[in-house]
């Protein structure tokens, strides 16, 4: 009995606990700033394409395409989808028709992704944690702070657990995401994947020669990525430091201080700009929604006050 109760106890503290209503709404309006750029770096290739062009054929359409029975492209379409995805998320920025406009962006997103992977003939995964965040953000009452939504007072303020469990959620999962990302390599290639010679650096290979060769007959290579290839020492070195970290993600989860969790942080966006520089894997922006890691209320109040101390200061410049 002592026992359930000390885990109940446990259960409260770390979902019910810790953020406030403003916390969720400032959360909410920083990751839609973080979606605006991220949306346009991940459909840039589909954005490429005439919009007055003609229709294309999916080959491969991706298993929900094939479900619904989209099989053609229509590049206007695209156009369309995209300026309404935009729209919708500057709206959940805002925090107008909140759960209306996240529902929108989420279905903007299955749209332009399908296209996209329709075309590759491959499913990407890096909408997979921001698709969550909205889900959970859908299902939270995350419009009733900082949002037009709540200038109506119609509903009660935010309690602390209404705005806790879908901030805690969204941290257990990205931690999980990493964690079960060793455990999906050991299911596919074992523990060969973390030695000098193995997955990282076939990776390494076939991701420096992946441009082919130019019209002269040169080969297009990343010369960094191909000479790390060579050094199997120093391979092993970095694929353990990536077990470590990923077996290791979840104990951001446990590290109170912010001061910690940024250099945890920083560690992490390190990792991807290395893997997107050495192996072209393009988790680039992803860091954008390590921000459901702070609590947003103290750094939003610092960037108000430095961003008035700025505006004031202009005129006097100026003059």
């Amino acid at each position: 009995m002592a026992l359930c109760k000390l885990v109940s106890q446990a259960w409260s503290q770390f979902f019910f606990r810790g953020f406030s209503g403003e916390s969720l709404g400032l959360l909410r309006m920083y990751i839609g700033c973080g979606l605006l750029f991220f949306h346009t770096y991940q459909f840039a290739t589909v954005l490429g394409l005439n919009p007055t062009g003609a229709m294309f054929y999916f080959i491969e359409p991706i298993w929900y395409f094939h479900l619904l029975g989209i099989q053609y492209h229509i590049p206007a379409l695209s156009f369309v989808v995209y300026a309404l995805l935009m729209s919708a998320t500057i709206s959940m920025i805002m925090g107008k028709w909140t759960r209306t406009s996240i529902l929108v962006v989420i279905l903007c997103i299955f749209y332009l992704k399908g296209v996209r992977d329709s075309f590759s003939g491959d499913v990407h995964h890096r909408y997979i944690i921001p698709m969550q965040m909205l889900f959970l953000f859908l299902l939270s009452r995350c419009g009733e702070a900082h949002s037009r939504d709540s200038r109506h007072g119609a509903s009660p303020p935010l309690q602390e657990w209404e705005a806790s469990w879908p901030i805690k959620m969204m941290q257990l999962y990205v931690a999980l995401f990493y964690f079960w990302s060793v455990i999906a390599k050991v299911r596919v290639s074992g523990w060969e994947w973390f030695s000098g010679e193995g997955r990282i650096q076939e990776m390494l290979i076939k991701r420096s020669v992946r441009w082919g060769v130019t019209g002269e007959g040169e080969l297009v290579k990343n010369s960094l990525s191909f000479e790390l290839a060579q050094q199997p020492d120093l391979v092993q070195i970095f694929s353990h430091l990536v077990l470590a970290f990923e077996l290791g993600f979840p104990l951001i989860l446990f590290i109170k201080s912010p001061i910690f969790r940024l250099l945890f942080i920083a560690g992490v966006t390190t990792f991807h700009i290395s893997t997107f520089v050495l192996m072209d894997v393009n988790f680039l922006l992803i860091p954008f929604v390590y921000l459901i890691f702070f609590d947003l209320v103290p750094i939003h109040q610092w960037l108000k006050i430095h961003a008035w101390r700025f505006f004031r200061r202009r005129p006097s410049m100026a003059g």
